[in-house]
């Protein structure tokens, strides 16, 4: 039988990912709880922070990476799996019953509720039948129809954007830029540069290995909600702006009590029957109206920075898991505060 002071947490995979860290501190509030972490790169810098480390396979090979983690559940007599990486969320879900059988908990949401939270297009979609704001968009799967919806969209946007429908952070974003002034190339950092169409389209394949989706850029704040959800009903749904992101990282911040934000993640949690720690990202256009960008129905990378402002998000995910009384209210929320985050270093053997 699992008590408070004998639960061990199993992050599969995820240990070299820049959140885990603070993922990390957070669960080690609970002081007796053991922590496993695995990651693909034996190297990875989680293993200087977890209490047993472990190399896994990709989980796009999915039979090698699920035997791997069953294996180390019965090991390490692992109580719950805690995943904070998008790519095993479907494996995980399809897998799940194999945990059941064991008496371990998988903090994951169906099949079904990741087949469309990790599709940006599907999701897209879910909201616009709900009746929430997203942005003008276009599902491309090649090039040519990349170059007609681009087109069509800078007849009303100055900017356009594109990404995977299926992807882990900024990888494959990118900004199509009407027209770029010259002589500005010394005033930025290496990063996220806008490019006229022409210049993409020399760095585009021919067909893309994912579908692109492709829609207006929206000039307002941005947000990342964090949230708690158990069969669709909410139990914590905390906004917080993106002040300053780096790699499409949020390293600065403020919690923002946006009632309107938030009574639209609630409507979408529930329309899909999400659990667990849920992220959900929305860009507010001209008008300051918040649009969806993506759903993460998973911990975030900056999920760590609410527990500075009251609510330990990876430890009441991991109390709900298990059946355990959340330690936590509504009324913690310490709105209105500031964060920021900052990098550190570690030693490996």
């Amino acid at each position: 039988m699992v008590t408070e002071k004998s639960v061990t947490v199993l992050i599969p995979s995820g240990a070299g990912a820049p959140g885990f860290a603070g993922i990390c501190r957070c669960l080690r509030a609970e002081a007796t709880w053991q922590i496993v972490a695995g990651d693909v790169n034996e190297h990875a810098y989680g293993k200087a922070l977890c209490d047993h480390f472990l190399v896994v396979p990709p989980s796009a090979d999915e039979s090698a990476y699920l035997e791997c983690i069953l294996s180390a559940c019965i090991t390490y007599s692992v109580d719950v799996v805690l995943p904070i990486t998008t790519r095993e969320l479907d494996v995980l879900a399809r897998g799940r019953s194999r945990f059941d059988a064991m008496g371990i908990s998988v903090v994951v949401s169906s099949a079904e509720a990741i087949e469309i939270a990790n599709d940006k297009g599907l999701s897209a979609r879910k909201a616009q039948a709900l009746g929430l704001p997203v942005p003008e968009f276009e599902v491309c799967g090649d090039r040519e129809s990349m170059e007609k919806a681009a087109m069509a969209l800078q007849l009303q946007h100055d900017w356009v954007c594109f990404k995977p429908v299926r992807g882990n952070g900024s990888r494959g974003f990118g900004i199509i830029a009407k027209a770029i002034a010259s002589g500005t190339f010394l005033e930025h950092k290496a990063g996220i540069e806008p490019m006229t169409w022409l210049e993409w389209r020399e760095r585009l394949p021919a067909v893309f290995p994912i579908p692109m989706m492709v829609c207006g850029y929206l000039p307002g704040m941005e947000y990342s909600v964090d949230m708690l959800c158990a069969g669709g009903k909410t139990l914590f749904c905390v906004p917080r702006t993106r002040d300053k992101m780096i790699g499409g990282i949020s390293v600065a911040g403020k919690l923002d009590r946006n009632f309107g934000l938030i009574a639209f993640c609630i409507q979408l949690a529930q329309s899909l029957s999400l659990d667990g720690p849920i992220g959900m990202q929305w860009k507010e256009d001209a008008a300051g109206v918040p649009h969806l960008i993506e759903i993460n129905p998973r911990l975030q990378g900056t999920t760590s920075a609410l527990a500075l402002a009251g609510l330990n998000l990876p430890v009441m995910s991991v109390r709900q898991a298990l059946g355990l009384p959340l330690t936590a209210t509504a009324a913690d929320i310490a709105w209105g505060k500031r964060f920021v985050r900052f990098w550190d270093e570690q030693l490996l053997d």
